[in-house]
């Protein structure tokens, strides 16, 4: 490719991802106010401060636009989640992730207003989680847990499906009282009814 096209290219390739950026943050902020039924493009458009046609000739539907939400958040926890040290139990990899999530959360009050919407129609069944979202309250480490003891003698689908309504209520209470509780105060009390509600009491 001559130099002058391929310096085209650079540009035409840093204006994309630059519009890309600016409408993803503001479908964000969109979504989260109104829902994804009652959002309209022409209403993303005009809070990026885009045309409708830009919009279109980056996210060809409003799902894509709503996927690509999940997909950037969903892989920024996922490159937390692979920051966390290697933990032996699962009681730390549990505890540790659990932290994680809550401050990513917290850190993102739109996408987690969008995230709790979700919630309404899927339930507390990490099947129906949105995206790759399932992997984050990985099935095999409940079963372990069950398995050496760590976990309470139960069903290890319905210990995942515990812990991950407990989160979603506790953030929901979070953000109805105004966001106001410090995030390390709601991961340590996230993590405390954790401890009560699925793990088996430590030795003394």
């Amino acid at each position: 490719m001559p130099v002058q096209a391929h310096a085209k290219e650079k540009v035409r390739q840093a204006r994309h991802g630059a519009y890309r950026d600016l409408i993803l943050e503001a479908a964000q902020r969109v979504f989260a106010e109104k829902g994804y039924a009652e959002a309209k493009v022409a209403d993303i458009a005009q809070a990026a401060g885009v045309a409708t046609g830009t919009v279109y000739a980056i996210f060809p539907s409003k799902r894509d636009l709503y996927r690509a939400i999940h997909r950037e958040n969903l892989d920024e926890l996922s490159r937390r989640y692979a920051a966390i040290a290697a933990h032996a139990s699962v009681r730390d990899t549990l505890l540790a992730r659990s932290e994680t999530s809550t401050r990513f959360l917290t850190s993102r009050p739109d996408y987690l207003r969008i995230y709790l919407r979700e919630a309404e129609g899927w339930g507390f069944d990490p099947s129906q989680l949105p995206g790759d979202a399932a992997a984050f309250v990985d099935l095999s480490l409940f079963r372990r847990g069950v398995e050496n003891g760590e976990l309470i003698d139960e069903d290890p689908q319905l210990l995942q499906s515990l812990m991950l309504a407990s989160g979603q209520v506790h953030l929901a209470d979070w953000l109805r009282g105004g966001m106001r509780e410090d995030p390390a105060a709601l991961a340590a009390r996230i993590q405390a009814f954790t401890r009560r509600a699925i793990f088996r009491p430590e030795p003394a």
